[in-house]
């Protein structure tokens, strides 16, 4: 029976020798095949595609190949001459690699046939049994400087022992595994039929059980820890005869890292590059997770646009306004990640940034040196004091504005000189942040005392309703909305 696979088509002399050799012994099959059969049909192996292969590998040749080599050197020779490497590992044992065909060496055979240089062919010689001696031998060609996805594994010859642990440490390693297989066979044993051969890429395990190793991804996405996501992903990658989910993944857990410590550039740059690859490649991969990650993407994009090219001293409060919004949604997704240190630590820094925007931009006040001499004839100093209780309480003591521009001080002018900006009922609430913030273990004291996620939680409100008061609540919507991570919907099958 003829299988539906990808055939040469032999030329008449080969035809006619391929039924010679289907009349003789094996021994004399052997001696044909090496003597008038090998090398042109090698040539015509050499045409056929990768059977099984995607688009992407079906006509890629490696740089290099390590095969198998048993005592039916045929197949090595004719992978060989299909993928021309520039390095051929032979893995034999000392019965195999030293064989001969028809007082021929087995090494000049293959390098005659496959059209190669006998200098590219190494060898390594296994014992019995081997599979520790054929881990390592993948292992050490790989380090010599060859990448695995630049590297073929062929199991298909040597005994099935043999043929496993290559195809073992191939897999691991990443490299993709290629088979020399038979459309035909023949008589009662099934005999392989010589010139029936093609090449095959045997299917990677992974894409039926990378769903265990994508779910890793998709926890360590959900849960903020970009970074892991990215090593994951960019791991699975690596592994993957087809990896453009996973390198789109790779990219986008390297966007939001990047944005997650403010390396705005960065982050666009990454996330670019996965709405790229998402627009290009989800439909027909079928990624189930893309339609949710889309639309979040690009509001992203747009949010980053803005923030990329944020001035050190915008011109005016809404230019400035974005990069506070940006602090206040990552303090909502470091709440919801249950970080509730950094969640505290986010919405004070937003407050700090955005008194000393309105402070510097209506009154002149520089953040590091502000000339207070600007705005003390305009200050109420009843309405400063009590701001000043209202921010430290029993400690507050009375006296003239000094020094650079803190927290506490930002607050007290701001809400002293532009009520409209700052509410005095807001300045309880901030006080009660700075005094959690105060408390936490990346700031004062020994001991630490870790936030509670309610006091966050209401701290956040607060600084959430200073803001949009500022700005308008559908702008401050908007870009709330557009500084939201995307997360990854749960993959089918997970728990």
């Amino acid at each position: 029976m003829t299988r539906q696979v990808p055939q040469a088509t032999l030329t008449p002399e080969l035809e006619r020798i391929q039924q010679e050799w289907l009349g003789k012994s094996r021994p004399e099959q052997d001696k044909l095949y090496a003597q008038k059969f090998a090398e042109p049909f090698a040539r015509l192996f050499a045409e056929l595609p990768l059977h099984g292969a995607s688009d992407s590998l079906r006509d890629r040749r490696p740089r290099a190949l390590v095969s198998v080599l048993g005592l039916s050197w045929q197949p090595v020779a004719l992978m060989a001459a299909w993928c021309r490497p520039e390095r051929l590992l032979l893995l034999g044992t000392e019965e195999s690699l030293k064989s001969k065909i028809d007082g021929e060496g087995v090494l000049d055979v293959i390098a005659r046939v496959a059209a190669i240089d006998r200098s590219a062919i190494e060898t390594r010689r296994v014992g019995d049994p081997g599979e520790n001696d054929i881990h390592r031998a993948v292992r050490d060609f790989l380090d010599s400087g060859v990448r695995p996805p630049d590297v073929f594994i062929d199991p298909t010859g040597g005994k099935k022992s043999m043929s496993a642990a290559a195809a073992l440490a191939g897999f691991l390693a990443g490299a993709p595994l290629v088979y020399v297989d038979y459309a035909r066979y023949h008589g009662p044993n099934r005999i392989p039929v010589a010139g029936t051969e093609y090449p095959r890429l045997l299917a990677n395990p992974l894409e039926v059980l990378g769903d265990l190793e994508l779910r890793e991804v998709f926890a360590a996405f959900n849960r903020s820890d970009y970074d892991e996501a990215r090593r994951l992903a960019d791991r699975l990658a690596a592994r993957l005869y087809e990896p453009r989910e996973a390198e789109t993944l790779t990219r986008l857990a390297a966007g939001y890292a990047a944005w997650d410590r403010f390396d705005f550039a960065a982050a666009h740059r990454e996330l670019s590059a996965a709405r790229e690859l998402l627009m290009k490649f989800s439909l027909p991969g079928g990624w189930a997770w893309a339609g949710q990650v889309q639309p979040v993407l690009s509001g992203n994009l747009r949010a980053l646009e803005v923030l990329a090219k944020m001035p050190a001293a915008p011109a005016t409060i809404e230019e400035g306004l974005p990069l506070v919004i940006w602090y206040l949604a990552a303090a909502g997704r470091m709440l919801e990640a249950d970080k509730t240190s950094l969640a505290v630590l986010l919405p004070y820094a937003a407050v700090e940034r955005y008194a000393g925007l309105c402070l510097r931009l209506e009154w002149g006040l520089k953040e590091d040196d502000p000339d207070y001499s600007l705005v003390t004839h305009k200050l109420d100093r009843d309405k400063f004091h009590r701001a000043g209780e209202k921010l430290v309480g029993g400690r507050y003591e009375r006296r003239e504005p000094a020094g650079p521009l803190t927290f506490t001080l930002s607050a007290q002018l701001l809400a002293s000189l532009s009520p409209h900006r700052l509410p005095f009922k807001q300045l309880g609430p901030l006080r009660g942040l700075a005094m959690t913030r105060n408390h936490c273990e990346y700031e004062h004291g020994f001991l630490p005392k870790l936030p509670k996620p309610e006091d966050v939680a209401g701290f956040l409100a607060v600084a959430r309703e200073i803001v949009a008061a500022a700005c308008g609540q559908d702008f401050f919507e908007h870009w709330l909305q557009d500084c939201r991570f995307a997360r990854l919907p749960r993959p089918l099958g997970a728990v």
